[in-house]
């Protein structure tokens, strides 16, 4: 026979775990950000700690750098999701712009983040989450990811109401 169906999450009880499954997506965001560098030209009076930036200059933030700074993170190569609940990626990961900041912030930041939480509650109530493959090599251009090797994971079902 098939195993029963593991318990049904309300909105209220799916909201109250996001601060983790968030943390958890913005700590991977911090340590391998998809988007790496975003490119702008400066506008007129643009300042970069109080030193003025001309106008037209093209200014590039590095997530890379940003993330691994230890000004910004205590133990920056660390995982540690619970940075996000301490506040030290700022509200929907502001500290490095994940999704972008100002006139430019991504529209679609909280339904990506409400996807993210649900999709990620789902898989890991519902799955055992297990490597299938070898550790895949970095890769970084234009956007970093596991490319060249792929990233090979195993979904196993949970059992639920046994034992």
């Amino acid at each position: 026979g098939t195993s029963p169906s593991p318990p049904r999450l309300s909105l209220g009880e799916l909201e109250a775990s996001c601060p983790l499954l968030l943390g958890c997506v913005y700590e991977a965001l911090r340590l391998f950000p998809t988007v790496p560098t975003t490119p702008h030209i400066a506008p007129r009076g643009a300042q970069l700690h109080g030193l003025p930036i001309p106008e037209g200059c093209p200014v590039s933030p590095n997530k890379v750098a940003l993330g691994l700074d230890p000004n910004l993170f205590s133990h920056p190569y660390a995982f540690d999701p619970e940075r996000y609940a301490r506040g030290e990626h700022g509200p929907h990961g502001a500290a490095l712009a994940t999704f972008g900041a100002g006139p430019r912030i991504c529209v679609g930041l909280r339904l990506a983040e409400t996807e993210l939480c649900a999709l990620l509650a789902l898989l890991l109530r519902r799955f055992e989450i297990e490597p299938a493959g070898p550790a895949p090599r970095e890769w970084c251009a234009v956007t970093n990811s596991p490319r060249q090797s792929g990233l090979s994971l195993r979904l196993v079902p949970r059992e639920w109401g046994k034992g």
